[in-house]
């Protein structure tokens, strides 16, 4: 008898002894054979599934590299989830770290939403867990079954929060002026909508911007400098401030004649006329010399909080002069030294920061702004009252495709395939709720480019030629952005490349880029390529590397030179002649918005009548009308930390205002 006649025989006898039974007690026979049906598959999934205890390892892929994390697994639970190792950056992916290994655990799946802000650090923890799960038993179905966070969390009732001053964003600015408030001896209170501080701040690259004597005084000027200087004393005055400006530059000149100086000259009022000529003379010329007079101060307030800096002084890409201060990776980024200092003594002086703490409307009680409603990151809503002055410190909406589209009219595209070095926080919010109070708003439709790269060594352009995919020198390094990004989208493939040495990464920079990496441990032979000779980087460039020697070799004869570059390059440094060299992809990014809530010197917020709105501050890239049509490179460090001091002294001097007015 085959096998499949023996089965059938045997049910066939089963269902014959079961008819011989006697209807009593059917019902509790039948509610048996439920439960032994239901024993019987669970078991069966149990033995299928065979999770074992034990501690289990994965890896998963972050935004800089492999995220390693360690799953404990007892009684058929994931018990904890531990961070191995990992490459991502520091303040930034801090949130991941901390919230997605909890959530696994509390949630026991992999299926759960990024932190925002840290979404490639999210993705690669998930992955990592997922792996590590899987080794232990776990099905694919069992880890990644739907969360419902909703029926697991309560909501909280609304909050109530107060203080003399409210800032909304924990920025550069942010943070300037929350720290400024508490020097004066106001209470502070910090709102910010991620789940970790620092903004655009903390991931950005570039250099602070001042005139600095002791460090300027080490460099020798070229004739094209003192050219570059002339060109500007020749230039027709627009206003009383540019003649001033002119006036003050002319009578140092004579002084630094006199005295046989040789040194590499520079002064707030050459930094205000370069600041005011690179944007077009678009800008507010009693703002800009607000900037370019306090920058060294703020420079001197921001070093004695604890900021570090690389020796000497160099021309960040579009600083037109060299006179960037670049900060060292003391605290993970170049970025996070414009952010922790401040956070440093925030934390001392008894500020309080709330984050996830989404601002939506600004309160106005008889003209005056006296504090804000939101929401938190669990829906709870919030109000935060301030005794003295609201601080706006949202920065721009660089990542907010919409709005960036309906001011453009002067990029061909800024739509979803144009990248943006900014963060996804960077949605312009601040500027919608100061709109809604009848804040005045300017230079909406500047909207600047950068090139750069992801990743990215460095801004640094003074020992760095520019070359295209032919190995080409296109446009000057030391020229605007706009006009660097206008020929960039102009080459083959809308990219090019940042050819360095040793002189900017080892001199410079000490082996580490701009974001706190091991320079060498990106190179991925693609965006960022290294290489002993210049031959063998051309060779993996896919370039002619005659073509590529040759322009390094011309590039090299102007540094020599001090002048006589055809692209009209006027800042040099050394010689691209020491290996390895570097190769840096870079493309056009939409990077900064120039314009925003119009304010004065006082860092008050203007309404579109010209008048004052009492309580109401901003400060940083929220606000327009400092930097014109083009925002040079190192002053928007600058810009966020002075005005941000500025910003954060006046709201707490308001009480004396209020009283005033009383």
């Amino acid at each position: 008898m085959s096998n499949g006649k023996k089965i059938m025989a045997i049910v066939l006898s089963c269902i014959l002894i079961l008819s011989f039974l006697g209807t009593a007690g059917c019902t509790t026979a039948g509610e048996d054979r439920e439960s032994d049906t239901e024993q019987m598959a669970t078991e069966t999934q149990a033995n299928e599934v065979s999770i074992a205890d034990g501690k289990y390892e994965g890896a998963g892929e972050g935004l800089n590299g492999e995220i390693r994390v360690a799953v404990t697994v007892e009684n058929q639970k994931i018990k904890t989830v531990e961070i191995v190792s990992h490459s991502e950056t520091a303040g930034i992916s801090d949130a991941a770290f901390e919230r997605i290994p909890e959530d696994i655990v509390k949630y026991q799946s992999v299926a759960l939403d990024a932190v925002a802000g840290a979404t490639y650090s999210s993705n690669g923890i998930l992955e990592a867990a997922r792996k590590a799960l899987l080794q232990a038993g776990f099905t694919e179905a069992q880890i990644t079954a739907e969360v419902d966070k909703e029926e697991k969390e309560e909501k909280e009732e609304e909050t109530e929060l107060a203080a003399d001053v409210v800032v909304i964003g924990s920025g550069g600015a942010g943070m300037s002026a929350a720290t400024a408030a508490l020097q004066e001896g106001s209470t502070v209170i910090v709102l910010e909508k991620m789940p970790t501080y620092g903004g655009n701040t903390i991931v950005a690259g570039s250099g602070y911007n001042c005139a600095d004597y002791e460090r300027q005084s080490q460099y020798e000027m070229t004739a094209a400098q003192r050219e570059t200087i002339e060109s500007y004393l020749e230039m027709e005055a627009e206003n009383s401030w540019m003649q001033e400006w002119q006036k003050e530059i002319r009578q140092d000149l004579e002084e630094y004649d006199a005295q046989g100086s040789t040194y590499v000259y520079d002064s707030p009022a050459l930094h205000a006329i370069m600041t005011w000529i690179g944007g077009d003379e678009e800008a507010n010329p009693e703002l800009v010399d607000m900037l370019c007079r306090n920058a060294a101060d703020s420079y001197e307030w921001l070093t004695q909080l604890g900021a570090e800096w690389v020796d000497g002084i160099e021309a960040g890409n579009g600083a037109l002069w060299q006179r960037s201060h670049t900060a060292t990776t003391k605290y993970g980024t170049s970025g996070g030294c414009f952010v922790e200092p401040q956070k440093e003594a925030f934390d001392e002086l008894g500020g309080q920061m709330y984050l996830e703490y989404k601002a939506e409307e600004l309160i106005e009680e008889n003209g005056r702004i006296v504090g804000v409603k939101g929401v938190t990151g669990s829906g709870n809503e919030f109000t935060a009252m301030a005794s003295q002055g609201v601080v706006l410190a949202t920065g721009g909406f660089a990542a907010n495709v919409e709005m960036r589209q309906k001011y453009n009219t002067i990029w061909p595209d800024l739509g979803e395939s144009v990248p943006t070095t900014n963060p996804s926080s960077s949605t312009g919010d601040g500027i919608v709720m100061a709109e809604a109070v009848g804040a005045n708003l300017v230079d909406m439709e500047y909207i600047q480019m950068v090139a750069s790269g992801d990743p990215f060594i460095t801004p640094i352009i003074t020992n760095v030629a520019f070359v295209n995919s032919q190995g080409e020198r296109f446009v000057r390094e030391d020229g605007r952005r706009d006009e660097i990004c206008e020929a960039v989208l102009e080459q083959p493939g809308q990219y090019f490349y940042y050819i360095m040495d040793t002189h900017t990464t080892v001199d410079l920079l000490d082996g580490m880029t701009i974001h706190g990496f091991v320079l060498d441990d990106i190179v991925d032979g693609e965006d960022i390529i290294k290489a002993d000779t210049l031959e063998e980087l051309a060779e993996q460039m896919g370039i002619d590397p005659d073509t590529l020697t040759n322009t390094v070799a011309e590039f090299n004869s102007y540094v020599d030179a001090g002048s006589g570059d055809p692209l009209g390059r006027a800042t040099f440094g050394s010689r691209i002649d020491a290996g390895p060299y570097y190769a840096n992809r870079a493309y056009a990014n939409v990077h900064y918005c120039m314009g925003g809530v119009e304010i004065d010197t006082q860092a008050r917020v203007i309404d579109n009548e010209g008048n004052v709105i009492p309580g109401l501050y901003a400060a940083g890239e929220v606000t327009g009308g400092i930097h014109g049509t083009n925002r040079l490179g190192g002053n928007s460090i600058a810009d966020i930390i002075t005005f941000g001091r500025i910003a954060g002294q006046n709201a707490a001097a308001e009480q004396r205002n209020i009283a005033n007015e009383s």
